[in-house]
C-alpha cells in the first residue's frame, strides 16, 4: 500500500473519532497546519511511520485533511440537498434589468379599481412594467426608467387614486427555472445566500407560478454588476434588457 495512502487511512481514522477536532478544523482557518503538526506527532510516536520525513510526513497529513474536510463538505451538501439545488439552477436562465422605479398605487375609490389594472396590463404587455403585485387597496409595481413618463401620462384623468414612487434606481433579476423547481426545497434561500455573502441586500423578492418557477430578486442598481457576476455562475445564460 502506498505510503501516502496509508497516510490517508491513518488521518480518516483519528478525525472520525475525534469530532472536536473537526469541528475546530471546520470553524477556524489557521487550525489546519496545527493539526497537522499534531497528528504527525502522534503518527510518529506511533511507530507507524518511523522511516519518514517528518517535513513530508506533515505535508502528506496536511494533504489527507483537506481531502477529508471535501468529501465531509460534500456529504454535508448532499443532506440538505445544495447539489439538487445547483443542478436545477444550472438549467435555469436570468433576466436582469436595470433601471426600475418602485412605485406604488392607492386606491381611494373601489371604481377606479378596474382602469388601472387595465392599463397596467397594457404596459406590461409593451414590457414598460417590469412586475406588478396587486393588493386589495393598492398595486406595486416597478417601472422603467425610459417608460416613466408614458406611466405617468397613462393614469392622468383618472380620479380616486394616489401614485407614490418608493424607491428609485433598482435592479430585476429574474430567474426562470424549469416547472420541477417547486418541489425542490431551498432554491430562494440558497440564492439569497449567495447574494447575502456578498453584502447584497434584497430590496424585494417574488416568486410567481406558471408553466415556469419564476423567482424575482430587486436590488439596488449599485449592486447589480456584483449581483450578475454570481448569477453567471448559476446557469448558462444570462440576458440583460
Amino acid at each position: 500500500m502506498p505510503a501516502d495512502k496509508s497516510v490517508s487511512k491513518y488521518v480518516r481514522e483519528i478525525l472520525d473519532q475525534d469530532p472536536s477536532l473537526v469541528h475546530e478544523l471546520q470553524q477556524r482557518k489557521t487550525a489546519q497546519r496545527e493539526i497537522a503538526k499534531k497528528i504527525k506527532h502522534q503518527l510518529i510516536d506511533s511507530d507507524n511511520f518511523p522511516e519518514k520525513d517528518p517535513v513530508k510526513l506533515e505535508g502528506n497529513v496536511a494533504v489527507a485533511i483537506t481531502r477529508y474536510l471535501k468529501r465531509l463538505r460534500e456529504q454535508q451538501e448532499e443532506l440538505l440537498g445544495v447539489k439538487r439545488v445547483q443542478d436545477v439552477l444550472k438549467k435555469g436562465t436570468t433576466e436582469v434589468t436595470d433601471g426600475l422605479k418602485h412605485y406604488k398605487i392607492n386606491f381611494h375609490e373601489e371604481a377606479e379599481r378596474p382602469i388601472v389594472v387595465n392599463e397596467v396590463i397594457t404596459q406590461l404587455e409593451r414590457e414598460e412594467i417590469s412586475s406588478a403585485i396587486l393588493n386589495h387597496q393598492s398595486i406595486e409595481l416597478y417601472v422603467k426608467k425610459m417608460s416613466e413618463s408614458t406611466f405617468k401620462e397613462s393614469l392622468k384623468g383618472i380620479n380616486e387614486i394616489d401614485v407614490i414612487k418608493l424607491q428609485d434606481s433598482l435592479s430585476l433579476l429574474k430567474l426562470v427555472l424549469p416547472k420541477k423547481a417547486e418541489e425542490i426545497p431551498g432554491i430562494l434561500a440558497h440564492v439569497s445566500s449567495l447574494l447575502a455573502d456578498q453584502a447584497i441586500s434584497l430590496y424585494d423578492t417574488m416568486v410567481l407560478h406558471s408553466d415556469h418557477l419564476i423567482i424575482i430578486f430587486v436590488i439596488s442598481e449599485q449592486h447589480a454588476s456584483k449581483a450578475r457576476d454570481i448569477l453567471l455562475k448559476l446557469n448558462n445564460d444570462v440576458q440583460k434588457n
